[in-house]
């Protein structure tokens, strides 16, 4: 009798430039599981029908989803675990039965990447860059981690604003908005994609005055704009989002398989291809 072949895979729009099935197939290989993973596109307007085909497969695991579709996944599941529904986001997909559950598993693979870096958390100063979802996602496993407070900046206020009271509905008095009086920070993290376009916060180079560790969510084959910037300013250490996207796809694995990978490897693979 030969052994099943599971299926899973990550949904987004743009979706080519997504390294999910070489980490996944890293992953499956450790623990001797077939596993095909595989990227799939929706239009916009499109996910519930693009995930609602996928699932018809009772082989279907569970499913990655990155941007733009998040908030998408988040209504489209039948249970959220406590990090999704914080962050009103969903990045990990996993089938119950005939129940689908949704978890957020960003905030985990930054801490951890954090961690690795040797970078403390324990009653530390963040500044945090942007209020998206990815910023969302974050700010449940910094503030578990032990961060003293988190110092929001973003271009519209009102995004901040909404933010902070968040925040602080989930720990008191953690948060708070950034002004131009905060720069003593032990710790700066940027949750935007403007390093995608080459482009810097607006923010000045003071942040930078406490010398801090400086990381930034954003993956390039080369240190991403922010980071040239940080380091030129001042920073202790800049670290990008490679380590972030393995080990939140370590733990996407993990509440498929129940198994923990190992990720030195795949990350030494990824970081090479990069410098070749």
């Amino acid at each position: 009798m030969t052994s099943s072949i599971f299926k899973a895979c990550v949904f987004g729009n743009p979706i080519e430039q997504s390294k999910s099935p070489i980490i996944h197939a890293s992953f499956a290989k450790q623990f001797g599981i077939e596993l095909e993973y595989t990227r799939r596109f929706a239009e916009p307007d499109g996910f519930v029908d693009s995930v609602n085909a996928f699932f018809d497969d009772p082989l279907c695991k569970g499913a990655n989803v990155t941007m733009p579709f998040k908030h998408d996944a988040c209504a489209w599941v039948d249970s959220l675990s406590p990090q999704a529904a914080h962050a009103g986001a969903v990045n990990t997909i996993i089938r119950k039965g005939d129940k689908f559950v949704g978890d957020n598993t960003d905030g985990y693979g930054l801490v951890t990447d954090l961690q690795q870096h040797k970078v403390c958390l324990q009653n530390k100063r963040l500044l945090l860059i942007g209020a998206g979802g990815a910023a969302k996602g974050a700010i449940p496993a910094l503030v578990d981690a032990g961060v003293s407070s988190v110092c929001i900046y973003n271009r519209s206020i009102d995004k901040a604003q909404a933010l902070v009271n968040d925040t602080n509905q989930y720990k008191e008095n953690v948060a708070s908005l950034y002004n131009s009086n905060s720069n003593e920070f032990d710790v700066i993290v940027n949750a935007t994609s403007l390093s995608l376009q080459g482009s810097l916060p607006d923010l000045p180079t003071t942040i930078f005055s406490h010398k801090p560790a400086v990381y930034d969510m954003v993956y390039l084959f080369e240190p991403t704009a922010f980071l040239k910037h940080a380091a030129q300013h001042g920073a202790s250490v800049t670290i990008d989002g490679l380590g972030m996207l393995v080990h939140q796809a370590a733990r996407s694995f993990y509440l498929w398989f129940g198994k923990q990978p190992q990720t030195n490897e795949i990350y030494e693979h990824l970081r090479s291809l990069a410098k070749s």
